[in-house]
């Protein structure tokens, strides 16, 4: 497990990467106690993950993330998963969801087959999740940048300060006997996950 602990989101550097801008509707102040990381997908040192200063814009990067199938190929290549739980502690009387996710990474998938991206987001003690899906149907090759949308939203609950943020990514390819690859992209050299959050005042 690789466990980032971030005192306070002061990470200049992240917010001006990721463009993010202050919400209006949202807390004064948000804070990230602590972040676990834990999967196929990310080896302990392999991963990190950057939030900018509002808690608004999150990105999550893989270095070694790597799905492949075809000859010589186990099960244990045709399927990664990353799962990432944060802590998050902000002023009451809010909640949040996840707006939208992006996806960086590179394929190269033959007529035949398909790659599916799956981001589950959830929240610790709280029923419900929304599903983010990418399809990467072949034939495909090259870097590759998707963004989608959630078919239902999922908010934080209300009537605390914290809440417990789950991200589960997942990456496949089918049928296993034909040689596919998703992995990180040529130019970065890492897979990349990015999610914004919006926030709202909880109903009274």
């Amino acid at each position: 497990m690789y466990i980032a602990t971030i005192l306070t989101l002061s990470l200049s550097l992240a917010s001006a990467a990721l463009g993010a801008v202050t919400p209006r509707n949202a807390p004064s102040k948000v804070k990230i106690n602590g972040i676990s990381l834990l999967g196929s997908g990310c080896p302990a040192g392999t991963a990190d993950v950057q939030v900018d200063a509002t808690g608004t814009l999150f990105e999550a990067t893989f270095s070694t993330y790597e799905i492949q199938t075809g000859p010589g190929t186990k099960a244990v290549d045709w399927r990664k998963n990353c799962k990432l739980t944060m802590n998050m502690e902000f002023d009451s009387g809010f909640q949040f969801t996840i707006l939208d996710t992006e996806m960086k990474g590179f394929d190269q998938i033959p007529s035949g087959a398909t790659g599916q991206c799956k981001n589950v987001f959830s929240f610790t003690g709280f029923p419900g999740s929304a599903t983010y899906s990418l399809n990467l149907p072949g034939p495909s090759s090259g870097n590759f940048n998707l963004k989608t949308s959630p078919g239902i939203e999922s908010w934080s609950p209300c009537g605390g300060q914290t809440a417990i943020l789950n991200m589960n990514t997942q990456c496949s390819l089918a049928p296993t006997h034909l040689p596919a690859l998703i992995a990180v992209d040529s130019i970065s050299g890492k897979l990349t996950v990015k999610f914004a959050v919006s926030w709202r005042n909880c109903p009274k």
